[in-house]
């Protein structure tokens, strides 16, 4: 590439469709009445690049625009750009992979970058595989920069942390695996004009707009289910926290959602982020994730004061053996306690929960669905544990021998559309009897009479409407497929192939 100077480089950031993606497990995700959250990861990115004069910089959500592949290369090519960066997760492998592969044949001549959580994990893959020209392994920003000043000045890109790199027909590998930032207060604060923010908004939100907010990375806790502990922990300065709050009300967003695994890690931070919001006035409502076994009752007042009005928790499973085999490291008694003292404080509160752990069995469902009437949360989410890349989970499946093959690593050199995934830890419960306890779950908790009445009762505006009716439907059509499923499995026994008696 010629050299232009940065404010001549023009760059796209983009966060590839969904279309072809993951098939997923988990019943809320079937439409887009549930709302969309803004990308930050192309807006820290892009607003850092800006920042240091990149001017020519743009964002494309082609998630929140609906676009297919092929019409977000055609949007991609409308800017002519120099730079592609694409951010690649592993469940919208596929719709990336195909982005990139089209701008390759649209747009010969340009460079395509691409970052995000599934290039940690299989950064050789997404290279060789991709069409890619560069992948970044870890946090993007400083070495994103660092490539585009030597793209734009024409020098070769050096090693980089974190930093992949094609060299003839050979990948290589950086000297420093993994890129990070250990100080996130250097970072400018997304801007998020550089997207419409109409377009984000949020089922169990009150407001018009919606966004995201994210103070720390990485997770210092270690459950069995979750590849965060890829990444290494950095948080923001209350500081600088309070002022992005700040800046968020300037734009008119009245609702946020602190995206933090773990929101109150810090006692002192999380209490100190409350006085500033109390001590300049800003109005917003937020929400917040929490552990169970951080519940404190002087915490939740503050946050209370300061416009926090939901909490999530991630209780996972109502079982004590499989929530301790989990490495959740909580209990079901600080469970009953966080939810107590959440609704007591005020808070609306949200529960996670997972059928499929490894070892699960019936009786272990039916003690979470036991437990999730018993910490009555205003909301519940039920899904099927999927062994994803990067966990201890998959790991030790694929060493036990309870997922014959390594799937996933498959799937990074060879994806395809609507990938369906082929194992989940199945030792007593098979994938359809997972399924169906997800389905009779979530109808036990939410098709009771009183709990329909309280949501019929709280409906706020015919948009409320619209979106709690589509999840509603899908509930039920859940239930409805799941029941056809197991009479059609029931039947296939009674009378099998062949017509002889089995």
């Amino acid at each position: 590439m010629m050299a232009r100077g940065p404010e001549n480089l023009r760059i796209v950031l983009v966060q590839p469709p969904k279309e072809g993606g993951v098939q997923s497990l988990f019943t809320f995700h079937k439409n887009e009445g549930i709302g969309a959250k803004p990308p930050l990861g192309i807006l820290s990115l892009a607003t850092y690049l800006r920042s240091a004069g990149f001017s020519a910089t743009a964002c494309l959500d082609a998630q929140a625009d609906g676009l297919s592949p092929e019409a977000t290369v055609e949007r991609i090519a409308a800017y002519r750009p120099d730079v592609v960066g694409v951010s690649v997760w592993t469940d919208f492998w596929f719709p990336a992979w195909s982005t990139m592969q089209g701008v390759r044949r649209a747009i010969p001549e340009c460079t395509i970058i691409a970052g995000g959580p599934h290039c940690l994990i299989y950064p050789r893959e997404t290279l060789e595989t991709s069409g890619a020209d560069y992948v970044v392994a870890g946090d993007g920003e400083d070495t994103l920069l660092a490539l585009a000043q030597c793209l734009a000045s024409g020098a070769p890109a050096g090693d980089l942390p974190g930093l992949w790199r094609q060299q003839g027909l050979q990948s290589v590998a950086p000297a420093e695996a993994v890129a990070t930032i250990a100080d996130l207060d250097h970072l400018p604060l997304p801007d998020r004009t550089l997207l419409p923010r109409e377009r984000y908004t949020s089922v169990l939100g009150r407001g018009a707009f919606e966004t995201t907010l994210i103070s720390s990375r990485g997770c210092p806790h270690r459950c069995v289910f979750c590849k965060m502990h890829a990444q290494r922990v950095a948080v923001r300065s209350a500081g600088r926290v309070v002022d992005e709050f700040e800046q968020i009300a300037a734009l008119g967003i009245t609702e946020l959602q602190v995206y933090d695994d773990t929101f109150t890690w810090s006692r002192r931070r999380v209490m100190d982020i409350c006085h500033g919001i109390i001590e300049k006035g800003i109005r917003l409502r937020w929400a917040i994730r929490d552990r169970v076994d951080r519940a404190d009752s002087e915490v939740f007042a503050w946050l209370r004061r300061a416009g926090c009005e939901r909490i999530h928790f991630g209780v996972e499973s109502g079982s004590p053996r499989i929530l301790e085999a989990s490495g959740k490291r909580i209990t079901l008694d600080q469970a009953e306690r966080a939810l107590r003292l959440a609704h007591e404080a005020g808070f609306t509160t949200l529960a996670y929960y997972m059928f499929g752990f490894p070892g699960e069995t019936r009786a272990d469902a039916r003690q979470t669905m036991v437990a999730a009437r018993r910490l009555n949360s205003d909301y519940a989410v039920f899904a099927v544990l999927i062994p994803y890349p990067g966990t201890e989970l998959y790991e030790r499946a694929l060493a036990d021998g309870t997922i014959p093959t390594d799937f996933w690593a498959q799937y990074a050199r060879q994806p395809q559309p609507d990938f369906r995934v082929p194992h989940l830890c199945e030792q007593h419960l098979s994938r359809e009897t997972l399924i169906a306890l997800k389905d009779q779950a979530l109808r036990a908790y939410y098709l009771r009479p009183r709990r329909l009445w309280r949501e019929l009762r709280g409906l706020r505006s015919w948009r409320e409407v619209r979106c709690k009716a589509g999840m509603a439907m899908n509930i039920v059509s859940d239930g409805v497929r799941s029941a056809v499923r197991r009479c059609g499995g029931r039947r296939a026994v009674a009378r099998p192939a062949g017509g002889s008696p089995a």
